[in-house]
């Protein structure tokens, strides 16, 4: 696959290029229903009752994600995490002890360019760079990307000093403990798969929630069904789709597939240094 041609026309697009899959399945849930109902089920309008969607039987596997087209770059002004001022008043050398223990926040931005929608019990697994690891900055191994297009993770990372200051005769000394940080700018590419039968429960809200109707269907053959209608491709990665099924072998199931791409942008402390000033009175 061309990644670099795929990649320009998909991470330079102003709007997200995204499938609805709540609203697919919603669509999918309403339309059986009408199908599929009692004559005592007929004196509800679907529309009106609780949907509610039980994902138990849906398997989700996340691939190892690619990224690629790394910036990295160190921020041009420490950040002053924490300062103090020592006097000494007296006429002799003073040791002052420099004991603190401060928090950064490491910040994580991730911008869905290319995907699907998805809702609020169901999310992608993005398993984060190496790098970003490696810096031990806090963060954890994996960020879950839920129904927004946009969203921004933050951990604390503790920092911590310990150490003596000596101030001569008739002098101050500020001590400041600042941080270096770096920002990291990338793209990414996951592949998601799932299958299995998903099961829907009409309720009636009026009576406690009580089931008025139950539905189950192959997720895959639903999507399908649905990228049919409204004439998406399903031709796979290599003709630039971003959404597609394929039979499964030895089954009537089929399993969905969905490529995600976007942007990261990672911000956080990366080294730690105390710098101290003297002045006379």
């Amino acid at each position: 696959m061309n990644r670099s041609t795929i990649s320009k026309q998909s991470l330079t697009s102003k709007e997200p290029d995204l499938f609805d899959l709540p609203n697919c399945l919603k669509l999918w849930s309403i339309n059986m229903y009408h199908l599929t109902s009692t004559k005592e089920q007929k004196k509800y309008d679907p529309i009106e009752l609780v949907l509610r969607f039980i994902w138990d039987d849906i398997h989700i596997n996340h691939d190892k994600p690619e990224y690629y087209d790394y910036i990295t770059m160190k921020l041009p002004k420490s950040y002053v995490l924490f300062s103090t001022t020592f006097k000494n008043n007296t006429d002799n050398v003073q040791e002052y002890n420099f004991h603190t223990e401060r928090c950064t926040h490491s910040i994580a931005e991730i911008e869905i360019q290319k995907g699907v929608i998805l809702s609020k019990e169901l999310s992608l697994k993005l398993a984060l760079p190496n790098s970003i690891m490696e810096a031990n900055a806090g963060f954890k191994h994996e960020i879950s990307i839920e129904s927004s297009t946009r969203q921004s993770t933050e951990e604390e990372l503790a920092w911590g000093v310990d150490t003596r200051i000596t101030v001569p005769p008739r002098h101050s000394a500020s001590a400041e403990v600042k941080i270096d940080e770096e920002e990291m700018n990338c793209c990414f590419r996951l592949r998601t798969s799932m299958y299995g039968r998903l099961r829907v429960l009409f309720l009636d809200p009026i009576h406690d929630n009580t089931l008025i109707k139950y539905l189950e269907g192959d997720l895959g053959t639903i999507i399908q069904e649905s990228l049919k209608s409204n004439h998406i491709h399903q031709n796979g990665p290599d003709q630039g789709s971003f959404i597609w099924t394929e039979s499964m072998l030895k089954s009537n199931q089929r399993i969905c597939y969905i490529e995600t791409w976007g942007k990261c942008k990672f911000r956080f402390g990366v080294h730690q240094f105390v710098e101290v000033s003297q002045k006379a009175h």
